[in-house]
Order: structure tokens, then sequence, then C-alpha cells
């Protein structure tokens, strides 16, 4: 099963994560969404970073939970410049997350960015179980 693989649209940037259980998928799906943002291979997961974020109380469902915890890991980046790799899920319930990432952050002489992703969308955001796990459906605004 592949982790996860870009998707193409005529204004937007996506993307599908895969995973034989919830938790991997949004490992998956964290993974993705730096791979938009520079090469993968070219972090380094030295260091940990403890990240927990919880659904807001409008979110009804997990893809909610899903917006919210990449919005997360995309907030390391934006404010603190963190670059993550690998993503331990710790616990995940219907309303909160709490995870270890494995990163670095940014060096310009050895990282170089590919896009800048302003924000996690709900456009044709999708959460789902398969036959063969989980699938998560993710655009991005750029």
């Amino acid at each position: 099963m592949l982790p996860f693989r870009v998707l193409e649209h005529t204004a937007d940037v996506g993307f599908e994560a895969f995973g034989r259980t919830k938790e991997k998928v949004f490992a998956n799906a964290g993974r993705a969404l730096f791979s938009l943002l520079v090469d993968l291979d070219s972090i380094r997961p030295r260091e940990d970073l403890r990240i927990e974020t919880s659904a807001s109380e409008s979110d009804a469902d997990a893809s909610g939970l899903l917006v919210n915890w990449l919005s997360e890991i995309l907030y390391f980046w934006d404010a603190e410049g963190w670059l993550l790799h690998d993503f331990e899920i710790r616990s995940l319930n219907g309303r909160s997350i709490s995870a270890i990432a494995r990163g670095e952050r940014f060096d310009r002489q050895r990282h170089r960015i590919k896009l800048l992703v302003k924000a996690i969308t709900y456009h044709q955001l999708k959460l789902e179980e398969t036959t063969s796990g989980w699938r998560a459906q993710v655009y991005v605004d750029i």
C-alpha cells in the first residue's frame, strides 16, 4: 500500500494518504503535507517534537480532527521553521490526537522549498475506511 500520493487539481494542490489503521493514515497525511513543502529525503529526523490537538466543538467527525492535526503541524513549520519527517501517533480518538513528530529546523543550505502552503482546507475533504484500511483526501490552500 502506498503511504500517500499527490493529487492534481486546477486551482489547488492536494494529496491522498493511506494506512491500514486510522493512526497510520494520520501519520502518512503528515508526511504527505511535508512532501508538498520540501523533499522528504532532505529532512533528517534528529529531534522529537510532541504535538497535540483536538477537534473543535463544531467538528462532528474525525475529518475535522484531521484538518486540525494538519493545521497544527503546518503551524510548526510556519511559526518555528520545523520540517517534519516521521510521525508516531501515541493516541487518537474522535476528539483528540497526541503524537511525536521527528524532524529538524529548516536549513536554507540543505532544504529547498517546493511549495508554500497557507492552510489546510475542507474542500473535498474525505476520511474513510476502505476494504484495505483508511484513506484521507486533503486539499491545501497555496
